[in-house]
C-alpha cells in the first residue's frame, strides 16, 4: 500500500502530516467532552452544543475561507490554521467558564476551516497528473490525525487535568517550522484567472449538485455509522463495550486503505466510475449488518469503510476537476459544507431511532447509498478541453 504514494514529493508529505496535526483537534473534542461534562456539571444538551459549535464553524465557512483562496493563494492559511485549531482546542480545556469553552472551541473550528481549502487546493497542485494518489494520502493524513487526536488528549488526561495536558501543543509547535518553510519555497503554477462569483456560477450545473448531493448522502452514511454501531450493541443489544469499540476501530482503520485505493483507481480509470462501482454495493452491506454475526460485523464494516472512502477521494478529485477556478471552493464544499451536514443528518437519525427503534437505522442507511448511486448517473466527469472553456468562461 505505501507504494502507492511512496514516490510523491515531499511538500505534499508536510502537507499530508499538516492535515493530520490540524485534524488532532477534531478526535480529541471527543475525549474532552466527557471531561468538559463533568468539569462545568453539563447537561447532554450543553454537551452536544459544543460538539455542534465546532462542526458548524469548521464545516460551514470552508466555503468562504476557499473563495478568498481561490482569488489569491494564501499559504499561510496552512500553518496559521494548523497552530489556531492547536492553540484553541487547548484553550478549551483551560477556560474557567462554559461559554469561553464554547468561544475557544469555534476559534478552534474556524482554524481547521481555514487550514482545508488551502490544504487541499495545495495538495491537488503539488500531486501533479497523479491527483488520485495526492490528495488520497492527503485524505489519509486527516484519518490519521482524527484518530490519533483522541488518543493523544486521552493519554494527556488520564489520571486527572494537569501540567501535562500543555504537551498537547508539542506536536503543532514541531511542525510549524517544515510547514512554514515549505510555503514559503511553494512554487505556485502559471496562474489562472483568479476565481471569482462568475467563474463559480459558471461552475454550477446539474452534475456539479449531483456530485455533492452524493457526497452528501455518502457523509450521512459515515457519520452514521460511526455513531450508531457502538450505540446499536452497547445500548439496544447490551453486547459489550470492548467488541464495540473493536467494531468501530476497525471500520476507521480500513479507512486509509480504502482512501488511497480510491486514489489510485481515479487516476486509472477515472473517478466517477470509481464512484459508480464503490456506492451501490454499501447499501447490500448495510442491509446485511444487523444479521451478520459476530465474525462477519467485522468483514462487513471493513468493506463498507473501504468503499465508503474510496468515494471521498474520487468525489473531491472530481469537484476540483469541475470547478477548475474555485478549486478552494469545491474543497471546501466536498470536505466542509457537504460532510458537516452529512454529520447533522445524524440528528435526523437520532430521532428516527427515538420513534422507530434502534434497527429502523441500518435500514435507512442501507437505502442513502442507492440515492447516491443515482445522483451519481448524472454526475459528468469533465474532459481537459471543457476545463479549459470553464477558465476563459472568468475572463
Amino acid at each position: 500500500m505505501f507504494s502507492i504514494v511512496s514516490k510523491l514529493p515531499k511538500a505534499l508529505w508536510i502537507v499530508a502530516i499538516a492535515h493530520g496535526v490540524t485534524d488532532l483537534s477534531a478526535g480529541a473534542l471527543l475525549v474532552a467532552l466527557p471531561f468538559l461534562k463533568a468539569k462545568f456539571a453539563l447537561t447532554y444538551a450543553q454537551v452536544s452544543a459544543i460538539a455542534l459549535m465546532q462542526n458548524l464553524t469548521s464545516s460551514a465557512s470552508q466555503p468562504l475561507f476557499g473563495y478568498f483562496s481561490d482569488r489569491s493563494p494564501r499559504p499561510w492559511l496552512m500553518p496559521a490554521g494548523c497552530l489556531l485549531s492547536g492553540v484553541a482546542m487547548l484553550a478549551s480545556l483551560w477556560a474557567p467558564h462554559y461559554y469561553l469553552t464554547l468561544l475557544f472551541t469555534a476559534i478552534a473550528g474556524l482554524g481547521m476551516a481555514a487550514f482545508h481549502p488551502e490544504a487541499a487546493k495545495t495538495a491537488s497542485q503539488l500531486s501533479g497528473k497523479a491527483k488520485g494518489k495526492g490528495v488520497s494520502l492527503f485524505a489519509v493524513g486527516g484519518n490519521a490525525g482524527f484518530a490519533v487526536g483522541s488518543l493523544l488528549l486521552a493519554t494527556l488526561l488520564y489520571g486527572g487535568f494537569s501540567i501535562k495536558v500543555l504537551l498537547y501543543i508539542f506536536p503543532y509547535v514541531l511542525l510549524g517550522i517544515p510547514l512554514i518553510q515549505m510555503t514559503r519555497n511553494l512554487v505556485r503554477p502559471e496562474a489562472k484567472q483568479p476565481g471569482s462569483l462568475k467563474s463559480f456560477r459558471a461552475s454550477i450545473n446539474w452534475p456539479l449538485l449531483s456530485l455533492l448531493g452524493m457526497v452528501l448522502s455518502r457523509s450521512t452514511v459515515a457519520a452514521g455509522i460511526s455513531t450508531f454501531v457502538p450505540l446499536y450493541y452497547v445500548s439496544y443489544l447490551h453486547g459489550s463495550e470492548i467488541y464495540a469499540s473493536s467494531l468501530l476501530t476497525v471500520y476507521l482503520a480500513t479507512s486509509a486503505f480504502g482512501t488511497l485505493m480510491g486514489g489510485a483507481m481515479s487516476d486509472r480509470y477515472g473517478s466517477k466510475r470509481v464512484m459508480i462501482y464503490s456506492i451501490l454495493p454499501i447499501s447490500v452491506l448495510l442491509y446485511l449488518f444487523p444479521i451478520a454475526g459476530d465474525i462477519g460485523a467485522f468483514v462487513v464494516l471493513s468493506l463498507a469503510s473501504i468503499l465508503l472512502s474510496a468515494t471521498f477521494t474520487s468525489s473531491l478529485i472530481l469537484a476540483q476537476r469541475m470547478m477548475p477556478n474555485n478549486v478552494g471552493m469545491a474543497s471546501g464544499l466536498t470536505i466542509g459544507l457537504s460532510v458537516g451536514l452529512g454529520a447533522m443528518g445524524v440528528l435526523a437519525l437520532g430521532k428516527v431511532a427515538d420513534v422507530w427503534g434502534m434497527p429502523l437505522i441500518f435500514t435507512v442507511l442501507a437505502c442513502l447509498p442507492v440515492i447516491g448511486f443515482v445522483l451519481t448517473l448524472f454526475v459528468k466527469e469533465p474532459e481537459e478541453a471543457a476545463v479549459g472553456l470553464v477558465v476563459q468562461v472568468s475572463k
